[in-house]
């Protein structure tokens, strides 16, 4: 056809829709999902591998591709700090100068965010607390999340754990490498909890789930539910 022509203008107009210009995809985890099946707070319940699968239909730079990048939190937290932290101090105590949270090796995301805190502690004055969800549409999750470097050699990961919480209202549950290694609720009382651990890298996530059942209606509240847990006294112990 003739440039210039009716049906040549009709025909380019089109170009839009055939061939638009090339825009890079939104970026996600680049240096891989651990846990692809791992859940991500806030979606839905969609997994860490389907939030990639949105990431990559999505243009970087644009508020939806910043909305998405925000899981990575998640699903591929040791992305977001470059050269890995050593644990130090070991325990950690969350004690000052460590009273800053987070602060790398530690990292938190989901539906709102760990905090210090001064209310319980088992050692010192200070711990990290959960968030608040109470009143949240369905259910709500919140990491805690420590990476581990991948010079570790190997052994057992010592935490402290205040967990006066209740199903089918509140549970804490702890996650290596994005698997679930246990839960925890009902325990109104300091405990320690050890977790085996192999040499190399390590992702723990501590998550504080609220309504983890998804029910439209939660039934009353005990009087001994506080609606939060507390983690202190995290400890490395090498074989």
């Amino acid at each position: 056809y003739t440039i210039g022509s009716e049906l040549c203008n009709i025909i380019q107009d089109e170009q839009s829709s055939c061939c638009p210009e090339s825009t890079d995809a939104c970026t996600f985890c680049s240096g891989g999902i651990p846990n692809p099946e791992l859940v991500v707070p806030g979606t839905g319940g969609q997994t860490c591998a389907e939030v990639g699968v949105v990431a990559a239909g999505n243009t970087e730079g644009s508020s939806t591709c910043s909305t998405i990048q925000e899981s990575e939190s998640t699903c591929c937290p040791q992305s977001q700090g470059g050269a890995c932290t050593p644990f130090d101090p070991n325990p950690y105590t969350f004690e000052p100068p460590n009273n800053i949270f987070p602060e790398a090796p530690w990292s938190t995301g989901g539906d709102g965010e760990w905090t210090i805190d001064d209310t319980n502690a088992q050692e010192g004055r200070y711990s990290i607390k959960s968030p608040n969800l109470e009143g949240s549409e369905g259910a709500a999750f919140s990491n805690a999340t420590l990476a581990i470097c991948d010079d570790f050699g190997g052994g057992v990961l010592n935490f402290n754990t205040l967990a006066p919480v209740i199903p089918p209202h509140d549970v804490l549950v702890w996650f290596v490498d994005g698997v679930e290694i246990s839960r925890l609720a009902g325990s109104p009382e300091w405990r320690v909890i050890s977790i085996p651990l192999t040499p190399g890298a390590h992702q723990i996530d501590f998550q504080y789930q609220y309504n983890p059942f998804d029910l439209p209606e939660l039934p009353d509240s005990s009087t001994s539910r506080q609606g939060a847990v507390w983690i202190d006294a995290v400890e490395l112990v090498g074989m």
